[in-house]
């Protein structure tokens, strides 16, 4: 936080969903604060238990018509946001055990309810991974609709704003972003959260900017200051002066009008002003943003993480289950590919259905390829899964994490095994399956040449590459600094993996994050990459790019940021590039 005679106050936090909104805060009311205690007399209890019951009832009739709500407003895949909540309403041991609390102790239903669903919501708090981090907003969304239904509190009360404004708590969670009327906001801003949490994901949906990641934030909430949200930068600017505020009101304009002359380009080829053509894909996280990537216009799928399908569960999914997502997704998306990696669990990504044993530096650990290759029972399930689905010709397979030759070879061979199998057992696959290796390890980037000798296509890994290459926890946030793509070294080592995959005459896509980052795309098309696979909503921005722009002035550019020696110097190089060809919003900091 800091002051200038610029404005009264300037907060940093994380960008989690783009654009710039300028207006007054209002903070949301939650439900955050502990129930009252009430000792029960015996008449008392059974009235305690029918005003808990009748609670859970208008939950589930509530939850019914949110979710039809966001079926209008978001769609059919929107909606599925909800299925979480509508499970733990129908859990009835929960209720049950919710009740004999309530007996047993002689408290109100409230707070009985609130203690029992704060110990579940601490428990996914504490997790490492942000997937089920993200899943505890769903349990207080939960806690809160019930506990507002026993203390007659009126769930309308977002919809009661007079003017657009700027919405500010400690969360966000799906049912007050769709108790919202698009209307009356202009951002989201909050506390908690990340980029992968339901309120990221609904806001993106629904256009809203949002910044998540700021600490005490409702401390800064007057209605006499003017707030501007700058969900590019992950920046709130409080009380700004009339000059910075016109600032923001043309940057505003820039970005609005930007962003709607990208929609033009949605059809048009990812081609250098030379001719030069990038194969342009979108990252595929959850099965709900399968719309998302056909509206930005992305090429195909170069990216389909798998997790989600093992992820809150304690039972693996079946073979059969997953054959018919990976064939929905499939046909979705054809005649264009979608390149389907094998279930990269472990590290941050922690699943019930697979017990990982906790370990002292689970990125180098248990994970990935290497739980594929000890869980056989599982590898094999979802190989004969994605072989069945890609009779129409347009899936592909790729491993994650490989570190070796032997590891590689082993999953060819179960490949091999698989294929005989479906043969003997007369199901349809496509006998061409194209196979790939991400590059993510240094040492295997090290050892491109032999991997590529073995594959069809590389895909480059930066998120992990990054980390590995550097020495640096990329979700420690006392050396997030440290984390950098630009670095020289990075640099390197990708110009290495693109040179020797093009020897073995194999295309080299990358599937990091790095790819989605604009500062990037001009050095990673001139170092030759074939595929940049990229977060949907990155997609017309990064077309954009590449449209503008002569593949042989990339390929200088590279080799001016291969003769530099710092992260500092080659990002600041860049930047002076972008602000010069591309005065857009996006570099404006």
């Amino acid at each position: 936080m800091s002051k200038t005679s610029q404005y009264k106050y300037l907060l940093k936090g994380i960008p989690a969903s783009p654009g710039i909104a300028i207006g007054k805060p209002h903070q949301l009311r939650g439900s955050n604060i502990l129930p009252p205690e009430k000792n029960l007399s015996e008449k008392e209890i059974q009235m305690e238990v029918e005003r808990f019951r009748n609670a859970v009832s208008l939950a589930k009739r509530e939850l019914k018509e949110l979710r039809e709500e966001a079926a209008q407003k978001m769609g059919e895949d929107g909606a599925k946001i909800f299925e979480v909540h509508q499970m733990l309403l129908d859990d009835q041991l929960l209720i049950d055990e919710t009740i004999n609390q309530i007996r047993s102790e002689k408290k109100n239903a409230d707070l009985i309810f609130y203690h029992r669903m704060k110990h579940y919501q601490e428990a996914l708090e504490g997790m490492e991974n942000d997937y089920f981090r993200s899943r505890s907003f769903d349990i207080k969304d939960v806690r809160q609709r019930i506990i507002k239904n026993m203390q007659g509190e009126d769930q309308k009360h977002l919809n009661l704003l007079q003017d657009p404004r700027v919405i500010v708590s400690r969360e966000l969670t799906p049912s007050d972003t769709v108790n919202l009327e698009r209307s009356k906001i202009l951002a989201f801003v909050t506390e908690l959260g990340g980029r992968t949490s339901h309120a990221a994901i609904m806001a993106s949906s629904l256009e809203i900017p949002l910044v998540v990641g700021i600490d005490n934030i409702s401390a800064f909430v007057k209605d006499t200051y003017i707030w501007v949200v700058d969900g590019i930068s992950g920046e709130i600017v409080i009380d700004p002066s009339p000059q910075l505020l016109e600032h923001y009101r043309k940057l505003q304009k820039e970005f609005y009008e930007y962003e709607q002359n990208l929609s033009t380009i949605r059809e048009l080829p990812c081609q250098t002003l030379d001719g030069k053509d990038i194969e342009l894909s979108a990252n595929l996280e959850f099965p709900g943003d399968i719309q998302s990537v056909s509206a930005h216009g992305a090429r195909g799928i170069g990216l389909y993480r798998t997790e989600y399908l093992y992820l809150a569960r304690t039972q693996l999914p079946s073979e059969e289950e997953q054959y018919q997502e990976y064939t929905r997704i499939a046909e979705a998306i054809f005649p264009n590919p979608v390149i389907i990696r094998a279930v990269d669990l472990g590290g941050d990504k922690q699943s019930d259905c697979i017990p990982i044993p906790k370990e002292a530096n689970p990125f180098l650990g248990w994970r990935g390829i290497r739980i594929c290759l000890d869980e056989q029972i599982l590898f094999k399930a979802q190989l004969r899964a994605i072989l069945r689905a890609s009779t129409r010709g347009n899936v592909k397979l790729i491993f994650p994490l490989i570190s070796s030759v032997t590891e590689l070879d082993k999953c060819i061979n179960l490949v091999n095994d698989v294929k005989n199998e479906l043969k003997q057992e007369g199901i349809a696959f496509n006998e061409k399956l194209e196979i790939g290796a991400m590059i993510e390890v240094p040492g295997t980037a090290l050892i491109t040449d032999i991997i590529a000798s073995k594959v069809d296509f590389l895909s480059i890994g930066t998120n992990d590459l990054i980390q590995f290459s550097l020495a640096v926890d990329r979700g420690n946030e006392r050396i997030a600094e440290l984390y950098q793509p630009f670095h020289p070294a990075v640099l390197r080592l990708i110009r290495h993996i693109v040179r020797e995959g093009h020897r073995k005459h194999v295309w080299v896509g990358m599937c990091g994050e790095m790819a989605s980052d604009p500062l990037a795309i001009l050095v990673l098309v001139g170092l030759g990459l074939d595929e940049l696979s990229v977060s949907p909503v990155f997609l017309p921005e990064i077309k954009q790019i590449i449209r503008s722009v002569h593949y042989g002035e990339c390929v200088q550019i590279a080799e001016q940021v291969m003769k530099m020696s710092s992260c500092d110097e080659i990002k600041n190089h860049m930047m002076q590039i972008m602000k010069h060809k591309f005065g857009y919003p996006r570099f404006h900091q």
